[in-house]
């Protein structure tokens, strides 16, 4: 037998009633809850009774459909179980974005692979300390005036067409982000991937917690690809926000030694943006 392919990305199946997401013996449950619901809710009638019409309706559908959103926003997808499997997580929550960047390969790649250039598109971070050859400290203003930190280890570049950054083993909360990149067809500059995954609290509610912000995260990596794309075009980011008071325009990326340095041209992994 050979063996199966690598899962590089899929689509969560949309549940429909030719293809239930549900089984027999929750089917029953859902039906029978229903009917009694109803039942109930008609014989008692009035603003205690609807309610329960209401809520058993709806169990009814679900169980004569065999559809369930819920559970479908709480299944994990193929690609996330194949990644928790491969880092032996026990639950992870996974977002991917790409884009087409009309640049040559390399040129994106060594935009990318530099943290300042990344930090510097995003306005919530304010500084990125170089701790180690290859380890950085994302440090970023949270909710209610809060500073967190974050420290990531960069691994080594694979080929001009890969960057893989994973949190420091001490860290409570793994992340494990990847940026791929690949000439786009016809010459039409780099198709840039970037895959960002997050280790999640153990059950449904520490999936559906995660699920929840990735919405938020889903549209912050949105706006950083849009950003590359537009400062390796035109050289500029376009806004349509002013600067409020006190704003920092720019982001420096400290390097690890304490001995002053001067350096006479902008570094690979490291840099003032």
């Amino acid at each position: 037998m050979s063996e199966r392919p690598k899962l590089v990305a899929s689509r969560a199946a949309v549940p429909t009633p030719s293809h239930p997401n549900l089984g027999t013996p929750e089917r029953a449950v859902s039906l029978l809850a229903g009917t009694l619901l109803i039942a109930n809710g008609l014989r008692q009638g009035g603003l205690q009774g609807w309610p329960q019409v209401l809520l058993g309706a709806c169990a009814a559908w679900r169980g004569y459909s065999g559809t369930c959103r819920i559970k479908r926003a709480l299944t994990h997808t193929p690609f996330e179980q194949a990644f928790e499997q491969d880092r032996d997580w026990d639950g992870s929550k996974v977002i991917s974005r790409s884009i087409t960047v009309g640049k040559p390969r390399e040129a994106v790649f060594v935009f990318c692979r530099n943290p300042g250039n990344l930090g510097a598109l995003l306005p919530w971070v304010d500084a990125i300390e170089q701790t180690g050859e290859r380890t950085y400290r994302w440090v970023a203003h949270g909710p209610m005036d809060k500073t967190l930190h974050c420290d990531i280890e960069q691994d080594q570049p694979k080929d001009g067409r890969k960057l893989h950054w994973t949190a420091a083993p001490d860290t409570r909360f793994k992340h494990d982000i990847q940026m791929h990149f690949t000439d786009a067809p016809a010459g039409r500059g780099t198709q840039l991937k970037v895959i960002v995954a997050c280790q999640t609290l153990p059950g449904a509610a520490g999936y559906a917690l995660a699920a929840a912000l990735s919405k938020f995260s889903d549209k912050a990596l949105l706006h950083l690809l849009r950003s590359i794309k537009q400062q390796l075009e035109t050289g500029e980011v376009a806004t349509h926000r002013m600067h409020a008071p006190g704003t920092k325009d720019f982001l420096f990326v400290h390097p690890a030694t304490d001995t002053p340095q001067t350096p006479t041209h902008q570094p690979s992994t490291g840099g003032n943006a």
